[in-house]
């Protein structure tokens, strides 16, 4: 069954005041063990005292990215010496965020299992 149906049950036993351990266990009762999660059916809950009956999943996308790849690319060619710490300190951002972007602008290979730029 998919999620959508599962949250129209949610919501009819929210309306009948049902608790949301409650309400998890007569899911799992009907459509088997651990379908309805209860931390879920508890989400749900709060969604719909919320005043927001929408069932939907709201849309997700990527996070805007923090590290300008030609920015990136200036700085270490400027100065190729930089390690990914000082460079992600700089972007305010993790080393690893730092490496995927080297990447991306090709000024990264791999070395005998050492990163190198």
């Amino acid at each position: 069954m998919e999620n959508l149906k599962y949250r129209v049950i949610y919501e009819y036993e929210f309306h009948l005041d049902t608790s949301a351990a409650e309400t998890a266990r007569r899911v799992d009762d009907v459509y088997g063990s651990r379908i309805a999660k209860e931390n879920t059916v508890h989400f749900w809950f709060q969604h719909f005292r919320s005043g927001n009956f929408d069932l939907q999943n709201k849309p997700r996308g990527r996070p805007e990215t923090l590290v300008d790849n030609q920015e990136l690319k200036a700085i270490v060619e400027a100065d190729p010496s930089q390690t990914t710490s000082k460079l992600a300190s700089g972007f305010g951002v993790s080393d690893k965020i730092i490496l995927i972007h080297l990447k991306q602008n090709r000024k990264i290979k791999k070395l005998e299992g050492y990163l190198t730029y």
